[in-house]
């Protein structure tokens, strides 16, 4: 009897404006013939993840391209009560424009958001329901945007209680993970270090990547 072949998890970090970068993460995955089997985010991370999972990616790569600052003027619905100076609703309504819709049961692959419960602050994970919910949710940055009220909660920006979210990707059944931590650098200079010498080592990403799978 073959062996069953390790299921592949993406875990993809918070980092704000650096999310751009899951973009190109995934996309050298492409290249290298690697396709993740389970996808989880936290922060930019879900959005960017929730994209890929609904096959809609190449729209969000086409827009964060091209987008001018007057545009990302224009997702923000400014207020000045409820916790953050964004609610958010234009940007729900982008998400919904580019497709990045449904219910997480029904996408193609294994997918979760994780987002910070406001009063206990756990990390709480976002299997199913609403996709633009989840995103919402996990992308709440605290005094950004609104804290995000989901299933009897309060919810905000994951990457609080958990940037990488290699704990979820795990419990959903990945053998292997591909971790994309954006904040590495914000740790410590020795990270980056270790990162460099670990490339220096494989010599590519798509090799690095091709000898785990061996």
């Amino acid at each position: 009897m073959s062996a069953r072949k390790p299921r592949i998890g993406l875990a993809l970090g918070s980092g704000s404006a650096r999310g751009w970068a899951h973009i190109g993460i995934i996309d050298a995955l492409a290249e290298a013939g690697i396709e993740p089997d389970i996808v989880c985010g936290t922060s930019i991370g879900s959005l960017v993840g929730a994209a890929y999972v609904a096959g809609r990616l190449g729209d969000l790569r086409q827009w964060a391209e091209a987008v001018t600052w007057r545009e990302i003027v224009g997702l923000m619905d400014i207020r000045l009560s409820g916790g953050g100076l964004i609610d958010g609703k234009d940007v729900v309504a982008f998400l919904d424009k580019l497709g990045i819709t449904g219910i997480i049961e029904a996408l193609p692959k294994p997918f979760a958001a994780v987002a910070t419960d406001l009063f206990t602050g756990r990390e709480i994970w976002l299997q199913s329901g609403s996709v633009l919910d989840a995103v919402r949710a996990s992308i709440a940055i605290p005094g950004i945007f609104t804290p995000a009220w989901l299933d009897g909660k309060w919810l905000l920006d994951g990457g609080l209680a958990n940037p990488v979210p290699v704990s979820v990707t795990r419990a959903l059944g990945a053998d292997i993970i591909i971790a994309v931590n954006l904040n590495s650098d914000l740790v410590g200079r020795h990270t980056v270090e270790a990162s460099k010498t670990t490339e220096a080592d494989t010599g590519s990403t798509g090799a690095f990547l091709g000898r785990l799978l061996e």
